[in-house]
């Protein structure tokens, strides 16, 4: 069962991407995260938001490592390398997205704008694939080897295409809830579990 559920409002009443200066702040840093200078641009527009601000550099911070360990655990149980070409490099490509999309989602207070920029194309981009099953180790389980076990029971319940998904941003938002100070986690950890319910959903 999921550790977390969403309780994003998809619709706020008030968007900061509306500003022409905000929205050509977040144009100019698609794809990545905000310079310091361009916090420091952010800040001067939104000087109330200075808590999301400190949040999205513990994460910019924590992110490869967070990352890495990641990917590290997903391979462990699924064997990606049989069955794709530079399967890590990818997997990095994807998920340090995700993550650079939900820091800005967590900034711009949008989820919506999260969901359509990203989520909804990138799921249709992984579930094209054919993801192999997790792999069976004989005399070890992953309760045994790798934290979280609930989570890969979880995703054993879903089907195939989407249990890998599940798996990889189910445990990037476990890892990173390990890394991050309780306030930054509260911040971004509703906008990681919009990326979780989307990506692995029907």
């Amino acid at each position: 069962m999921r550790t977390f559920m969403t309780t994003l409002n998809t619709q706020p009443p008030a968007k900061l991407r509306d500003n022409p200066e905000i929205a050509k702040l977040f144009l100019a840093a698609e794809s990545r995260h905000f310079t310091d200078a361009e916090f420091q641009q952010y800040l001067a527009l939104v000087p109330d938001y200075a808590d999301r601000v400190a949040a999205a550099q513990e994460v910019i911070a924590a992110e490869l490592a967070t990352v890495t360990t990641t990917i590290k655990q997903v391979f462990f149980l699924y064997p990606f390398a049989k069955y794709h070409e530079f399967p890590k490099d990818k997997c990095v490509r994807d998920v340090s997205y995700v993550s650079v999309y939900a820091t800005h989602s967590m900034l711009m207070a949008e989820p919506d704008w999260f969901r359509d920029k990203l989520l909804i194309w990138l799921k249709t981009i992984l579930q094209a694939f054919s993801y192999p099953a997790r792999e069976e180790r004989p005399g070890v389980t992953p309760a045994q080897e790798l934290p979280y076990p609930e989570i890969t029971r979880h995703a054993d319940t879903l089907p195939k295409r989407q249990r890998a998904i599940y798996e990889t941003y189910a445990r990037l938002l476990m890892n990173y809830k390990q890394v991050l100070s309780p306030q930054a986690f509260a911040l971004l950890q509703p906008h990681l579990q919009l990326a979780v319910d989307i990506l692995a959903s029907e």
